[in-house]
């Protein structure tokens, strides 16, 4: 696989004029779960140019700050996936107070101007701009007005529900971890690399800690957990216990972990 995506910035792309068609999707992509993954796998099939139009931060951090429960994935997390699912170019946007106030389909407007977007993929429930003024319908009347194919993709159903990023950080914040997989389509994960670690002792225990609270990202409930642990110590993966506690990990032995993922 050739892993060589390109990340832009939102404001360097909007100042150029792109010369290579492109075919996108938008969202905010938090864990990229199985619902994402089939708008991913619509462009990339579909193609050229298969790019995915981001946020560096989820907005609710600006605009719902106080029932904002925090992230499934870091940023790093989100764009090593996409790359895995062949994604060739990824845009991503600061949610700036001025960014909010973009309605939405002047948003759309800019991604055809500047992007030459020439094939779109989205939810049947995407909803952007100013108050969130325009519908995954909206979209699509406007651009096929504009010659530019645009598929409404359902949402990806399990057990009769809908897979979405909200109801993963339920069932994580629950300790269904298992659920959380199948939603996910991949074991359950906590990114650690971006975050400074710290000495601990504790339980006659001695080790590593690392405050992802701190970075707004969801945990499991407290308590022990075995996991795979990553790291430059260890590429390929050691099995061990973390605990966890308030939205910190312990880890009870000094390795330079970057990753873990729940076994």
């Amino acid at each position: 696989m050739d892993m060589s995506m390109r990340v832009i910035e939102w404001q360097g792309f909007i100042t150029a004029l792109s010369q290579e068609p492109a075919a996108m999707t938008v969202g905010v992509f938090d864990g990229v779960h199985r619902g994402h993954q089939a708008l991913i796998e619509r462009i990339v099939r579909r193609g050229p140019l298969p790019t995915v139009v981001t946020f560096r931060q989820n907005p609710k951090i600006m605009i719902r700050p106080h029932s904002y429960g925090g992230d499934i994935f870091s940023l790093r997390q989100k764009l090593a996936v996409f790359e895995q699912l062949g994604v060739a170019r990824t845009i991503l946007i600061d949610f700036t107070e001025n960014f909010s106030k973009l309605k939405g389909l002047e948003f759309f407007d800019l991604l055809k101007k500047r992007g030459n977007l020439v094939f779109l993929a989205i939810g049947s429930n995407f909803r952007c701009g100013y108050r969130l003024d325009t519908h995954a319908a909206d979209i699509k009347r406007m651009n096929e007005r504009d010659g530019i194919p645009t598929e409404v993709i359902h949402p990806v159903q399990e057990a009769g529900c809908p897979v979405s990023s909200s109801r993963i950080r339920s069932v994580i914040t629950a300790g269904d971890l298992a659920g959380a997989a199948v939603f996910l389509g991949r074991k359950a994960e906590l990114d650690l690399a971006d975050i400074s670690a710290g000495a601990y002792s504790r339980e006659k225990e001695r080790g590593t800690v690392f405050d992802l609270f701190s970075r707004h990202r969801i945990t499991p409930p407290d308590g022990r957990y075995g996991v795979i642990l990553y790291g430059r110590d260890a590429p390929g993966g050691v099995k061990t216990e973390i605990f966890l506690e308030k939205g910190k990990v312990f880890v009870s032995a000094p390795f330079n972990a970057e990753r873990l993922e729940f076994i």
